[in-house]
C-alpha cells in the first residue's frame, strides 16, 4: 500500500514537472522583460507640435513599478495578544526611470525638457496649474506575437528628472543615451479597469499599435539601434 502510495505521489510529481519544462519550450508560455511598449501622452493640448512616438519606439529600458499598502497597528482597544495590522491605504512608487536612446540631435531629451517647462517659467520662475503639466504613460507587456498581456497606465505625470549625460572616449558603436524620472499620482492596471478609454479609442489604439509593432519588427535590431 505505501508502495502504491509513493508511486502514484511519485508519477504526480514527474507529470508536474513536465508541465513546467514545458513550459519553457512554448513560445509563449513565459513573458520575456524585452517585449514591451511604452506610450507617451503629454498634457492635452499640449506640445501638439512634438511627436512622442518616437520616444516610446526609442525607450531601451523602462522599470514597471509596484505598489505596496499602508498599515498602522490596532492597538488602542486592544489589551493582549498579537497585534492586527490595518491597511490605511495604497503606497505607489515615488518614481518610475525609463532609459531612452537619443539621436545626435537629442529630439527626445528636448521634448521631455520642453514638457517640464509647461511646469515653471524660465524666465519669471512662475509655476503652472498642476492639470497644466501633467500627462499620461502606458507601459505593457507584449507576447511574442506584439499582443499585449499586461499594461499599466500613470496617472498624473510628468518628466520629473532629465539626467545628464555622460559624454566619454569609448567604442564608436555606443549612443547617446538619456535617462528620465518621471513622477506619478497612482497607476491602474490597465487589463482590470480598461484605462478609462472608450471602446472606439481602444479600436484605434489597437489598430496604430500594430501597424507600428510591425514596421519595426521587421527592421534590423542593429539598425533599430540607431535611431
Amino acid at each position: 500500500m505505501v508502495t502504491a502510495i509513493g508511486s502514484f505521489t511519485d508519477a504526480l510529481a514527474f507529470g508536474a514537472l513536465n508541465d513546467v519544462l514545458s513550459l519553457f519550450h512554448e513560445e509563449n508560455a513565459y513573458g520575456r522583460p524585452n517585449q514591451y511598449e511604452v506610450q507617451i501622452l503629454p498634457p492635452p493640448g499640449k506640445l501638439a507640435t512634438h511627436d512622442f512616438r518616437s520616444i516610446s519606439l526609442a525607450a531601451e529600458a523602462v522599470l514597471m513599478p509596484g505598489r505596496s499598502v499602508n498599515t498602522q497597528p490596532k492597538s488602542a482597544d486592544q489589551l493582549y495578544g498579537p497585534t492586527r495590522e490595518l491597511v490605511t491605504g495604497p503606497l505607489y512608487a515615488d518614481e518610475v526611470t525609463m532609459t531612452i536612446q537619443s539621436p545626435n540631435g537629442l529630439d527626445e531629451r528636448m521634448m521631455l525638457e520642453k514638457w517640464q517647462e509647461l511646469a515653471f517659467s524660465n524666465d519669471t520662475y512662475d509655476v503652472a496649474y498642476y492639470n497644466e503639466y501633467v500627462g499620461t504613460l502606458n507601459i505593457h507587456l507584449l507576447d511574442m506575437n506584439n499582443r499585449k498581456t499586461f499594461g499599466l497606465q500613470l496617472i498624473e505625470c510628468f518628466p520629473k528628472t532629465i539626467t545628464g549625460l555622460n559624454l566619454a572616449y569609448g567604442p564608436n558603436t555606443e549612443i547617446t543615451k538619456t535617462n528620465v524620472a518621471w513622477s506619478f499620482r497612482e497607476w491602474k492596471n490597465l487589463m482590470l479597469d480598461g484605462g478609462g478609454q472608450s471602446l472606439g479609442e481602444k479600436l484605434v489604439d489597437t489598430a496604430t499599435n500594430t501597424v507600428q509593432r510591425s514596421i519595426t519588427a521587421n527592421v534590423p535590431s542593429v539598425l533599430r539601434k540607431l535611431f
